[in-house]
């Protein structure tokens, strides 16, 4: 490769990925989509069946699993949904973490993990049948590590039973070890490459013309 086209390479890939950068931990913050048993897209879900529970009446949007896990909100997936959690140009690496009451009361879900809409899912897992013991509406978190060389950036949340205060199984949180991003390079980066390439064109044109 020509020492000029060689050099424009290196600029143009030491622009494009000076913008990547790994963080340790992020929560899913989009819905790709949460489905009822019959397959249909809902865009809410109820706590605990409108009924009062330890004090505690929720009525949820399917958003509330975003960022860290909180007491006494959650999403309820009902036995035989689905939900559907995405990072927003984050990949997780290292493990899943999916946050549910403490005292599931058995709540069973299969969890996977997809990189992108046309990825394959693979199969993380699923949760602790085992109840705690503890009356609590606290989160509990259960791990999933993830395979050497895997990446995702959507869960899927598949509910087995209706067990539990809700109609199904009550998602908390879901929270991405070893996150890896790869942000969009910003206009600035655009900026310097065209002053990079327009610097290189030149240089060639005065090359050219000492030739002639």
């Amino acid at each position: 490769m020509p020492t000029l086209k060689k050099s424009a390479a290196i600029i143009i890939f030491s622009l494009l990925s000076s913008g990547a950068y790994a963080v340790s931990e992020a929560y899913v913050d989009s819905v790709i989509s949460f489905k009822n048993a019959a397959g249909a897209n809902v865009s809410s879900a109820t706590g605990n069946n409108g009924t009062n529970i330890l004090g505690f009446t929720t009525n949820v949007s399917t958003t509330l699993p975003f960022g860290a896990p909180k007491t006494a909100e959650w999403a309820s997936v009902v036995q035989g949904g689905e939900a559907i959690y995405g990072f927003t140009g984050k990949q997780a690496t290292g493990s899943i973490d999916i946050y549910t009451i403490v005292n599931g009361a058995s709540e069973i879900a299969k969890i996977y993990g997809r990189l992108g809409n046309a990825g394959s899912w693979s199969f993380l897992g699923q949760t602790d049948s085992t109840p705690n013991g503890h009356l609590s509406l606290a989160p509990k978190q259960i791990t999933f590590s993830l395979g050497a060389g895997v990446a995702v950036d959507q869960i899927g949340i598949f509910s087995q039973n209706n067990k539990g205060y809700s109609p199904g199984f009550d998602i908390m949180g879901i929270g991405g070890n070893g996150m890896v991003s790869a942000p969009v390079p910003e206009p600035e980066t655009y900026a310097l490459m065209g002053l990079g390439l327009i610097g290189l064109l030149a240089h060639r044109r005065k090359l050219s013309t000492k030739r002639i």
